[in-house]
């Protein structure tokens, strides 16, 4: 499996929003995974286990920390995959 690019991992983030989380608005890389699209710690977890899911990584606790916006977690799981796959 190649590494995976950001843009990848943002479409698949849009899919488990409206899929899994049945949000209805377009999810953009500047929105607060929190404030913006208002995710509680069960819509955090089913957006995260999706993620590690599809692109066989895996997330931290110490990762939410670090991340914020949809953006940061596209970055994080892109660069878990080049990791992954050199």
């Amino acid at each position: 499996m190649a590494p995976s690019t950001q843009a990848e991992v943002l479409s698949e983030i849009r899919r488990i929003a409206a899929a899994e989380l049945e949000l209805e608005r377009t999810i953009e890389p500047s929105d607060d995974l929190i404030r913006d699209l208002q995710l509680d710690s069960l819509g955090l977890t089913v957006l995260a286990v999706g993620l590690e899911d599809r692109f066989r990584v895996k997330l931290t606790e110490d990762d939410s920390g670090r991340v914020t916006t949809v953006g940061d977690l596209a970055a994080l799981v892109a660069n878990r995959t080049c990791e992954l796959h050199p």
